[in-house]
C-alpha cells in the first residue's frame, strides 16, 4: 500500500467513526465519575481539584477543565458526551504524534507516517474502547506519549527546547491524572540516554533545569494548591496494591498473560504480523530505531508487567510506541501482504459501525435491567423538587447522580448523605432501613438501587 490517498481516506473514516458511540451509549463504568467531577467543579466554583458529591477529592483538575469547556459548548444536558469528546480529541492528537514520529523514524518511506497514524487509530483498544470512552486515560496517555516523543528528539538531536517541551507535556499528564506518569517518563529518559549515549546531557544546565521543573510541578501543586500530599499518597498506595496480596501463581499467570493481552488488544495489525511470521515465514529486521522502540516498550511496561495487579488501562500510554514498532514491521512486507494489512484495517473500520450502533448498546443498555435513564426518570418524577442525597458510590449510583444533576437546579446538586439530613430523599446501594421509608428498589446492571425518604 504505497498510495497515500487511500491511506488518507481510511484515516479520515477511522477518525470520524470514533465518534459513533458517543451519543448512543449511556454512561459506561466510571465515566460518570469524571462527568460528576467536571459538573461539581462548575457548580461549586472550586477549580483546583475534583470533588464527588460535595466531598473534596485529591484529583488533579485538567481533565475536568477540558470536560467543563466542552460542556459549555454543547450544553450540560450532554454531560455524558463531553468527556468522550475530550478522549476522542486526545486519540486524534496521539495519532498526530505517531504521524510525526513515523516521518522522523522512517524518512525513506513517503507513506510511513500515514500508515502509522492509521495503525494507531484502528488498534482495538483505541478504536473500540479507551480511545473514545469518557475516562481520563486517553488524555493521560496522549500527554505521556507526547512527552516521550519530545524527549526522544531532545536526546537524539540534543535540542534543549524539546527537553523543556517534554517537561511541559509530562506535567500536563500529571495534571490530568496522577504522579505515576513521572515513573514512565523517568524510565523512558534512562532508555533514551542509554541508547544514544547522551549521559553528558545530565550535566547540561537546560536539561538539569528541565528535571527540576518536572519534579517541582507535583510538589508545588500538592503543597500550595491542594495543600496535601494525598495525590501522591493515593498513587503510591494504588501502585503498591498491585504487588500486595497475590499468590505466586497469580504473579506467574500475569507474567505470561500481560504481554499477550497488550498485543491482543493492539489487533488487527499485531495479529497479522504474527500470522505472517508463523505461517508465511516472514522475518523482520531490527534497525536502530526499532530496537529503541522495543527497549522503550519493554522498560516502561515492566513495572505493570512485574506486578500482579496491572490492568489493561495501564497499557494505554504505550500503544503509540507499539504503532510505530508495527509500522516498522509493515514497511518490510511485500506488496501483497501490505495490501492484506490494509484490507483488514478497512474491515475493522467498517466493523465499528454495527459495533457502535448495535452490539455495544445491546450489551450495555438494551438488555433488561440495563437502562439507567429509565430509572433516572422514575426517580426524578418521585423526588420532584426535594433535595436528593446519596450513599451510593458504585458505578450505577454515580451514573444516576450524573444524569440527575444536570436536571436539577445547580444549587441542588446531589451531595453525600452524612446522617444528619432530613426531609430529603436518599439513594443507597444496599438495603438500609435506618435511612427511613423505602420508596422503591430497582435492579440495575447487576446492582440494586434503593430510594428512601428521610423524614
Amino acid at each position: 500500500m504505497n498510495h497515500i490517498k487511500p491511506l488518507k481516506r481510511a484515516i479520515l473514516f477511522a477518525a470520524l467513526f470514533m465518534l459513533l458511540p458517543l451519543p448512543v451509549m449511556q454512561y459506561v463504568g466510571e465515566e460518570s465519575y469524571y462527568a460528576l467531577g467536571a459538573y461539581e467543579m462548575f457548580v461549586r466554583g472550586i477549580w483546583s481539584h475534583q470533588s464527588l458529591f460535595g466531598l473534596d477529592m485529591p484529583k488533579t483538575p485538567l481533565f475536568s477543565w477540558m470536560t467543563l469547556a466542552v460542556s459549555h459548548v454543547i450544553g450540560w444536558q450532554h454531560l455524558d458526551i463531553a468527556p468522550r469528546i475530550v478522549s476522542v480529541f486526545s486519540s486524534w492528537g496521539a495519532a498526530l504524534i505517531t504521524f510525526k514520529m513515523a516521518r522522523r523514524l522512517f524518512p525513506r518511506h513517503a507513506h510511513a507516517a500515514w500508515m502509522a497514524a492509521l495503525i494507531y487509530l484502528t488498534m482495538g483498544e483505541v478504536f473500540f474502547w479507551y480511545g473514545w470512552l469518557g475516562y481520563a486515560d486517553a488524555t493521560f496517555s496522549f500527554f505521556i506519549f507526547a512527552a516521550i516523543a519530545c524527549l526522544w528528539v531532545a536526546v537524539e538531536d540534543q535540542r534543549a527546547a524539546f527537553c523543556l517541551l517534554s517537561v511541559v507535556m509530562i506535567s500536563l499528564a500529571f495534571m490530568v491524572k496522577n504522579i505515576s506518569c513521572y515513573a514512565i517518563f523517568g524510565i523512558a529518559s534512562l532508555v533514551l540516554l542509554h541508547r544514544y549515549q547522551r549521559w553528558h546531557l545530565l550535566k547540561h544546565p537546560v536539561f538539569v533545569l528541565s528535571a527540576l521543573l518536572a519534579i517541582s510541578v507535583p510538589w508545588l501543586y500538592q503543597h500550595y494548591v491542594i495543600q496535601t500530599d494525598a495525590n501522591a499518597s493515593m498513587a503510591l498506595r494504588h501502585a503498591l496494591d498491585n504487588f500486595n496480596g497475590y499468590s505466586f501463581f497469580a504473579y506467574l499467570k500475569h507474567w505470561f498473560t500481560y504481554p499477550a493481552l497488550f498485543f491482543a488488544r493492539g489487533f488487527p495489525v499485531t495479529v497479522l504480523l504474527l500470522w505472517f511470521y508463523w505461517r508465511q515465514q516472514q522475518r523482520y529486521k531490527m534497525d536502530s530505531n526499532l530496537i529503541t522502540l522495543v527497549w522503550l516498550l519493554t522498560a516502561t511496561i515492566a513495572p505493570f508487567w512485574f506486578s500482579a495487579g496491572g490492568t489493561p488501562r495501564y497499557l494505554i500510554p504505550f500503544y503509540g510506541l507499539l504503532a510505530l514498532l508495527l509500522t516498522g514491521f509493515v514497511l518490510q512486507l511485500d506488496t501483497k501482504k501490505t495490501a492484506a494489512v490494509f484490507k483488514v484495517i478497512i474491515f475493522i473500520i467498517i466493523l465499528k459501525i454495527p459495533f457502535s450502533l448495535a452490539v455495544l448498546p445491546y450489551i450495555k443498555d438494551w438488555r433488561p435491567q440495563r437502562d439507567i435513564k429509565t430509572v433516572v426518570e422514575e426517580i426524578a418524577n418521585i423526588t420532584q423538587t426535594h433535595q436528593i442525597y446519596t450513599a451510593n458510590d458504585v458505578a450505577t449510583g454515580l451514573s444516576i447522580a450524573a444524569y440527575l444533576d444536570v436536571q436539577l437546579p445547580p444549587e441542588k446538586y446531589i451531595r453525600w448523605y452524612r446522617g444528619s439530613e432530613h426531609q430529603a430523599y436518599v439513594l443507597a446501594e444496599v438495603k438500609t432501613p435506618d435511612l427511613g421509608k423505602l420508596i422503591k428498589m430497582w435492579p440495575l446492571r447487576g446492582d440494586h438501587v434503593y430510594l428512601y425518604w428521610r423524614p
